[in-house]
This record gives C-alpha cells, sequence and structure tokens, in this order.
C-alpha cells in the first residue's frame, strides 16, 4: 500500500483541495483505500491567485470534501494516471 499527496482543482468553487490517499493493487487494477483532504486554498475568480488556505480539522470537514472529491470525477482520472504510471 502506497499513500499518495496530491490536489483538486474545484474551478466552479474557485479552490485548491490538497489531499492523500492510500492506494493498492488489486488485481492489476488501482484501488483506493483512505482519501483525506488535507487543507483548502481558495483562489481569486479573476486572477487564480491564492487568496488565503486553511486546513481541515475537522471530520465533518473531511467527510464533506470527501464526498465532493469523489462526485467530482477527479478521483477516477488520477487512478487512471497512477495505473499508466503518470502519478505516484
Amino acid at each position: 500500500m502506497h499513500t499518495i499527496e496530491s490536489h483538486w482543482e474545484d474551478e466552479e468553487n474557485n479552490r485548491r483541495v490538497a489531499f492523500s490517499a492510500r492506494v493498492c493493487r488489486a488485481s492489476g487494477a488501482v484501488e483506493l483505500k483512505d482519501l483525506t483532504p488535507k487543507h483548502v486554498t481558495f483562489l481569486c475568480p479573476e486572477s487564480k491567485n491564492e487568496v488565503r488556505s486553511i486546513g481541515v480539522w475537522t471530520e465533518k470537514g473531511r467527510q464533506l470534501l470527501a464526498h465532493q472529491l469523489r462526485t467530482s470525477g477527479h478521483l477516477t482520472e488520477l487512478e487512471r494516471q497512477i495505473e499508466t504510471g503518470l502519478a505516484v
């Protein structure tokens, strides 16, 4: 099992969510075991510059961001990149 650090660019909400994910290979496929949002960086809608960054400290906050991350489709792309060796 490996842990990777990545981020999700949530353009709709002008933020970047940094997270860690524990992954393993099962039958040649990548399987995500745990997903832990670490911090959120808010971006200026016009310039895309960082405005501020906050840590994710509560379990409810982690659950909410993990759910949004799972429904965004970003994890499917991340799994594909891991399988093809583009991300590790």
